[in-house]
C-alpha cells in the first residue's frame, strides 16, 4: 500500500523522499489503514518503493493482498507520469460502490479511468467481473500487464492464456499487446499479432515507448510500426504445427486427425490454402488455422461449388457448438460480427489465390476442386503452384 491515514488525512509515500519518510518514522507516528482502521507499518528499504503494510495478525478484507516490489514501483511511476497531464489523479482509489481499489484513478473532463496493474495471474472471470463493475459506475477500466512476457527465437511471442487476455484491437495496429516494465521505465508494444499455435504469436517489430511518452489514450505514431505482418516464416510454423500434431497425438483420440483420415485426406500434405493466416481477426480462433479452415472445406466447399458467407458461418457455428472449435478468451476485444468478418477475410484470400471467384449476389464459385496430394512429389508440385500467388498477396499486406 502506498496510502494511509495520518492525523485523519490521506497520506501517500510517493510525495516524500526516503529521508523525509525516515525522519517522520523516527517520531513514531500512527498510520492507519483507510479501509479497516488498523495500524500500519511504514517500510522504507533501500531497494523497494517505501510503502505501508498491515501487521501480520490483522486481517483486512480490502487491503490484505501482498504487493510485489514491481507492483509498488508501477503505481508510483504511472502516478507521477499521469500527474503531469491531469489534475485529478489518485493512487489506490477506493470505489465504495464496488468495494474495490483501483491502482490509479484519473478523472478528466469527459471520463473517469481506473488503471489496474496486473503483475500476477488471476482468473479471467475475475477480470471480467471487475471490468463489469467499473462499467456499472461509468468508469473506464484500463488493465495493464507487467507480468514478464517471453520472446523467443525469431521474435516469436509466447503468451499463456492469462496474458492473451490483455490483447486489444485497434484499426491502426490491429491486435496488439501492451506490456509495462517499471524497472526499465518503458512500455513495449507488440502489434499485428498472428497466432501460429495456441500460445505462440508472430509480432511486428516491437515498439519501445518510454514512460515519458505514455498517454491516455495510448498514442502511437504511424511511422513507428514497420513491416506490420512478418510472414516470411509462416510456412515453417505451419509445418512445425503439423509435425507436432502427428508426433504428440494419436489419430484415434484426436478429433481433428480423425476427421481428416476419415475423409481420406493425407494430413501431412493438406493444401497450403488450408492454414493460411487470416488477418486481422483470425487470431480469435484458439484452434490452429488449419483446423477451422479444413472444416470449412470438409463441411462446405467439398460438397458445393457455390457457397455464401452465411452458409460458411453456419458451418463454423455448428462446429463450435459441438466442441470442435472455440474462440480465445479476449475480454478486451468485442464485436458481434467477428465470425462473419473471419469468414469474409478467408474467402477473400481464396479469391486472391484464384481458388474461388466472387459472383453477383455475394456467392462464391469454386474454381479449383479439392486436391489433397497423397505423396511428396504431388505436394511439391502444389507448392510450386501456390507460392508465386502467395508472394504476390504478401506484397499487398
Amino acid at each position: 500500500m502506498l496510502t494511509a491515514l495520518f492525523r485523519e488525512k490521506v497520506f501517500s509515500t510517493i510525495h516524500y523522499t526516503r529521508e523525509e519518510l525516515k525522519n517522520l518514522r523516527s517520531k513514531r507516528p500512527i498510520f492507519l489503514c483507510p479501509h479497516c482502521s488498523s495500524e500500519l507499518n511504514l517500510r522504507i528499504g533501500n531497494q523497494n518503493v517505501p510503502h505501508f503494510a498491515h501487521h501480520s495478525q490483522f486481517q483486512c478484507a480490502i487491503g490484505k493482498q501482498h504487493e510485489s516490489p514491481r507492483h509498488l514501483l508501477s503505481k508510483q511511476l504511472l502516478y507521477e507520469r499521469l500527474r503531469e497531464h491531469y489534475t485529478e489523479v489518485s493512487v489506490e482509489y477506493y470505489v465504495k460502490e464496488l468495494q474495490q481499489i483501483a491502482d490509479i484513478y484519473v478523472k478528466t473532463e469527459s471520463k473517469k479511468i481506473a488503471i489496474e496493474i496486473q503483475c500476477s495471474s488471476i482468473p479471467i472471470p475475475d477480470i471480467l467481473s471487475r471490468t463489469g463493475g467499473y462499467h456499472s459506475q461509468n468508469i473506464t477500466p484500463f488493465w495493464m500487464l507487467t507480468q514478464p512476457v517471453t520472446v523467443k527465437q525469431k521474435g516469436l511471442l509466447h503468451l499463456p492464456s492469462f496474458q492473451q487476455a490483455f490483447i486489444r484491437y485497434s484499426p491502426h495496429i490491429h491486435h496488439f499487446l501492451l506490456h509495462f516494465s517499471p524497472e526499465d521505465r518503458s512500455f513495449t508494444l507488440f502489434t499485428h499479432l498472428i497466432p501460429v499455435s495456441v500460445s505462440a504469436f508472430i509480432s511486428a517489430t516491437p515498439v519501445k515507448i518510454p514512460i515519458e511518452q505514455f498517454t491516455l489514450p495510448l498514442s502511437i505514431p504511424h511511422s513507428t510500426v514497420n513491416h506490420p505482418y512478418l510472414l516470411k516464416n509462416w510456412n515453417q510454423y505451419r509445418m512445425k504445427w503439423i509435425y507436432n500434431k502427428l508426433h504428440y497425438n494419436k489419430a484415434k483420440s484426436d478429433l481433428f486427425l480423425r476427421e481428416v483420415y476419415r475423409e481420406g485426406d493425407t494430413f501431412l500434405y493438406l493444401p497450403l490454402f488450408v492454414g493460411m493466416p487470416v488477418f486481422p481477426h483470425g487470431l480469435h480462433f484458439k484452434n490452429h488455422a488449419i483446423e477451422w479452415q479444413y472444416y470449412i472445406w470438409k463441411d462446405c466447399l467439398k460438397k458445393d461449388r457455390f457457397i455464401s458467407e452465411e452458409k460458411v458461418v453456419k458451418v463454423i457455428k455448428r462446429r463450435m457448438d459441438r466442441g470442435y472449435l472455440e474462440f480465445r478468451a479476449l475480454p478486451f476485444v468485442g464485436g458481434d460480427q467477428l465470425l462473419k468478418e473471419i469468414v469474409k477475410s478467408y474467402l477473400a484470400l481464396l479469391k486472391d489465390m484464384q481458388v474461388v471467384r466472387r459472383m453477383d449476389g455475394g456467392q462464391y464459385q469454386l474454381l479449383e476442386a479439392w486436391n489433397c496430394p497423397d505423396n511428396f512429389p504431388g505436394f511439391e508440385q502444389h507448392q510450386h503452384d501456390f507460392f508465386p500467388k502467395w508472394k504476390h498477396i504478401l506484397k499487398k499486406v
